[in-house]
């Protein structure tokens, strides 16, 4: 049965030396790709009206303004692999972002932004329409599908997985501009999903986090290891069907902790917008 790496790993055996190519198939990830209008079983929704558990209330940043309503999965419909993220065997997540940030007064923490709210399973949920003013995206129901991927060219894992002579990834006797080219014209937009590397406009989002989270003056190997530390929840593109839009053409990236993640404690997601 084919695996979900075989397209990667075999663009590194036909373009790296042997010894390159296997330290580059440590760092490829599996990922939930998440498409619209597939024939595959349906796993979630794009825009729309969310299943809000009876008594909660809509979200809102720092209590000023309601978010909107991007997507939402239902963890057991996922197809699980190992190496993926660990999600709740069931119920479901809803993923929000706030539009009009740029509304509010005073300083903005742009990884605040975004919010999670996890749904257990068998919770009693009624679908809420968004507060007026908020603009509601239209419906489009989501189907997923497993499929591989790998860390940005500034990813630190790429400084710390070792190849040839010793010498990290980001050496250029072990990276090279066509070789990164051939992975990124292996994937197809929108890049929504769930897991996974992240894919980057700007940079890696874990390092916009890092630096959020951890205090003025750190040292840069703190920044480091912190970066490392969260890993993508979701990621949802700019997609002209949903009427989503993010920035200049962008995307949003929810990220969590891994030990967070593993307690089920959502709200402590940070995302992220990166556009051109």
């Amino acid at each position: 049965m084919p695996s979900w790496s075989d397209p990667l790993v075999k663009l590194a055996r036909e373009n790296l030396p042997p010894d390159v190519a296997e330290a580059w198939e440590t760092v490829y990830r599996p990922a939930v790709r998440l498409t619209t209008g597939g024939a595959g079983a349906r796993a979630g929704q794009l825009g729309g009206s969310p299943e809000l558990p009876a008594g909660a209330e809509w979200p809102r940043w720092r209590g000023e303004l309601p978010m909107n309503f991007v997507a939402s999965v239902d963890c057991a419909a996922l197809p699980r692999v190992p190496g993926g993220i660990e999600l709740p065997a069931g119920g479901s997540l809803l993923f929000f972002y706030c539009d009009d940030w740029f509304e509010a007064e005073g300083p903005v923490d742009l990884t605040s932004l975004g919010a999670v709210l996890g749904v257990p399973a068998g919770a009693e949920t009624a679908e809420r329409t968004a507060p007026e003013g908020v603009e509601a995206y239209p419906r489009l129901d989501l189907s997923a599908n497993v499929t591989g991927t790998f860390p940005g060219s500034e990813h630190e894992v790429l400084r710390r997985t070792l190849a040839r002579d010793g010498r990290p990834l980001t050496d250029p006797d072990n990276w090279s501009e066509e070789f990164f080219d051939l992975l990124r014209e292996s994937a197809v937009a929108p890049y929504h999903q769930i897991g996974g590397c992240s894919w980057p406009v700007q940079g890696p989002p874990e390092d916009e986090v890092a630096l959020a989270v951890l205090p003025d003056g750190s040292e840069d190997s703190a920044y480091a290891d912190e970066a490392l530390r969260w890993v993508l929840l979701a990621q949802i593109d700019s997609d002209g069907d949903a009427g989503m839009t993010w920035g200049d053409v962008g995307i949003l990236y929810w990220l969590i902790r891994d030990d967070d993640l593993a307690a089920g404690r959502f709200d402590r997601v940070r995302c992220v917008m990166q556009s051109g």
